[in-house]
């Protein structure tokens, strides 16, 4: 990788880990900024006069055009392997259908299931890549990817191989979960031993080819007990794996509390939330996951209490959920003007939703999250006016250059200039 400075940056604006436990979310500024990369890492971050007068001529100058810098953002939790669209479904749930009008109409997490049991490991690649572009183009650098709509070894496993060929296509750095996310039909009158099937042979193949090195459990209603739950992630810190837990979703499934139990890396969705939930997660260092995009998708669950989180002193982050079902989108500024809204929360804490605490989330922070010597140059350039703007400008915000590891990745050049 070659050696460049960025130079000509209006504003730098980044949280710094020195400053991982402060519950203020300070962030970092810089105005009149450079960055000096060597081989894809950050050398140093100073003025631009400074740094134009001192590093070598030898070195490259990319002229940042006054925009403003950015750390990449960190999705740290989606669903982006999948097959078709449910778009049906929207319109269904918008005129009253429940989950089961919904199934009987023959659409679904089997749905989703059906799809991937036909497809091949081709099909599911090619028909997921443009969402890796589109997330990209939102300025999302690093994205955690789950599995979870093939339900049986054989889905599963396709899903996984996929994620693995698509890593090797896309510039983003990638960290992938298994997700246990229903019993499959033909399971339904077997579930006991459906589940010996997981923790004894699903998790051990998963750990054994390293396909992912998280485990995910929909711990709800109609999916996994809390009792179930447990068995499951058990069995995956046994192999090494890290957990969390779609926790709380619908009502207070015990999931919460089981990823406290468990010391689980995260808690998310977290809808439903008490005091004693909070506390507990608080108390045993388990960050929250807040997915204000497909609350407000399905229009009939309350959004997480975010700023009560925050003011306990939960570590939250804010993600996508990109899924077909329930929140189809790859947009984070979408999920931090919602988070905005219905959260109450500030920029400064968005953005550390969005960069650091979303990279702590999957345990990236020593690499990305923030824009700091000896991270990873991987940042996202901005024609706005503030940084205010990239949750203001509803739908409209993306970067108008993305990097990873040093190297421009997308260039927006017909992204107009806001004010």
């Amino acid at each position: 990788m070659a050696s460049i400075l960025i130079h000509n940056i209006r504003r730098l604006i980044t949280p710094l880990a020195a400053n991982k436990n402060d519950s203020g979310h300070p962030l970092h500024e810089i105005e009149h900024a450079a960055v000096w990369i060597e081989g894809g890492v950050i050398k140093e971050i100073g003025n631009s006069r400074d740094l134009m007068k001192r590093v070598p001529n030898t070195i490259e100058r990319r002229d940042a055009q006054e925009s403003l810098m950015l750390p990449g953002f960190v999705d740290c939790h989606t669903h982006p392997v999948f097959v078709g669209n449910r778009a049906g479904e929207f319109f269904m749930r918008n005129r009253g259908a429940n989950y089961l009008d919904i199934a009987a109409a023959g659409g679904g997490i089997h749905a989703s299931a059906k799809k991937i049991e036909d497809a091949s490991i081709e099909q599911i690649v090619r028909e997921s890549l443009p969402r890796f572009e589109s997330s990209l183009s939102f300025g999302v650098t690093t994205i955690e990817c789950k599995s979870g709509y093939g339900l049986t070894w054989k889905g599963e496993e396709k899903l996984l191989v996929a994620l693995r060929e698509i890593e090797k296509i896309v510039p983003q750095k990638m960290s992938k979960t298994f997700l246990i996310h229903v019993v499959p039909k033909e399971w339904n009158a077997k579930r006991e031993e459906f589940s010996s099937l997981v923790t004894e042979e699903m998790i051990p193949e998963v750990a054994e080819r390293a396909l992912a090195s998280c485990v995910d459990v929909f711990c709800e209603d109609g999916a996994f007990t809390v009792n179930e739950s447990r068995r499951f992630l058990t069995a995956a810190k046994a192999e090494g794996m890290t957990v969390t837990i779609h926790a709380n979703q619908f009502g207070h499934s015990g999931g919460a509390l089981l990823a406290a139990e468990l010391g689980a890396r995260s808690a998310d969705h977290l809808e439903y939330l008490n005091d004693e939930e909070i506390r507990s997660l608080v108390d045993a260092g388990v960050a929250g996951v807040a997915l204000p995009a497909c609350v407000f998708f399905m229009g009939s669950i309350p959004y997480p209490p975010m700023r009560k989180m925050l003011d306990s002193g939960m570590r939250l982050a804010i993600a996508t959920d990109l899924n077909p079902g329930t929140a189809m989108t790859e947009s984070i500024p979408f999920c931090m003007t919602a988070a905005s809204i219905y959260g109450r929360l500030s920029i400064a804490e968005l953005i550390w939703a969005v960069t650091f605490d979303a990279a702590r989330v999957l345990g990236y922070e020593q690499q990305v999250g923030s824009l700091e010597a000896g991270k990873s140059a991987d940042f996202s350039l901005w024609d706005v006016p503030n940084i205010e703007s990239i949750a203001y400008l509803l739908g409209s915000s993306k970067p108008r250059q993305v990097w990873i590891g040093g190297e421009s990745v997308l260039e927006n050049d017909d992204i107009l200039e806001r004010y």
